[in-house]
């Protein structure tokens, strides 16, 4: 997630590309990505047939549940200190979003390394991704690595979020992701971008992408409403938990998008 303050981050430091992704303009990524944005949200699928296309989340069914019930409870806590993310609040900051993002991945994370034993996947924070030709990068908050050896690491998955607009952060994931896939020769690598209150989940497989339709993730009084929120609004975590065992894997079935 480069957040609203790309530019003057990039700006702080030396940098290894031309054009943060923050800096192109919507013409300009479509011809990068080589495809309109608009016809990757047309096409995007449920959420449903997304995980059962990608398939891997069926031997983490045993921790899936107690990973959920992690997530509920530092999502609740973070509302209950922050508040409620709302476009017209002025005190929801892009701060704000982060935390509410923390809060969500981390306890998954650090059961699905408890899980496989895969203590080589890291969670990085204001990670430069570069393209491999050096034209455009950024610093995204929150990429998950698999660092597979001393001089090899493989990108699994990338969170771009933006206060008022999942359009703005689905152009910077998007460029992100093909820069992180074109370096990553041809192993999958997923994305997700987020308002805080919506999420969607996105993957590419270093051809083509695939966008699913949107998650709802939060709801006024859930934290009422444990139930309510385990049955219909944590599929999330189980969105996550295919991109950590997906990401960084050869997938030749995938649909174009």
């Amino acid at each position: 997630m480069s957040g609203d303050n790309d530019n003057t981050n990039t700006k702080k430091r030396k940098t290894k590309f031309t054009i943060s992704y923050s800096n192109i303009g919507k013409a300009d990524a479509e011809k990068r990505l080589g495809f309109r944005m608009r016809t990757l949200e047309n096409k995007a699928i449920a959420v449903e047939r997304m995980l059962l296309e990608a398939g891997g989340a069926e031997e983490f069914s045993d921790v899936i549940m107690k990973s959920k019930e992690k997530v509920y409870d530092q999502i609740v806590q973070c509302l209950a200190v922050e508040g409620y993310p709302s476009e017209s609040d002025q005190y929801f900051k892009v701060a704000s979003i982060s935390d509410l993002v923390f809060a969500s991945i981390v306890p998954v994370i650090y059961d699905f390394r408890l899980k496989t034993g895969r203590d080589s996947i890291q969670l990085l924070r204001e990670k430069e991704v570069v393209a491999a030709d050096g034209e455009t990068g950024g610093l995204e908050e929150f990429v998950v690595v698999d660092f597979i050896s001393v001089s090899e690491e493989r990108y699994i998955l990338v969170i771009e979020g933006k206060r008022s607009s999942l359009g703005e952060a689905k152009k910077q994931c998007l460029l992100a992701m093909k820069d992180m896939g074109d370096k990553n020769s041809g192993y999958m690598v997923y994305g997700f971008v987020t308002t805080g209150e919506s999420w969607q989940m996105v993957k590419y497989d270093g051809a083509s992408f695939q966008m699913s339709r949107k998650i709802d993730v939060l709801f006024n009084g859930m934290d009422e409403e444990k139930e309510l929120w385990m049955k219909n609004y944590s599929v999330l975590v189980d969105c996550l938990y295919v991109a950590l065992s997906c990401g960084g894997i050869v997938k030749k079935n995938v649909v174009v998008g």
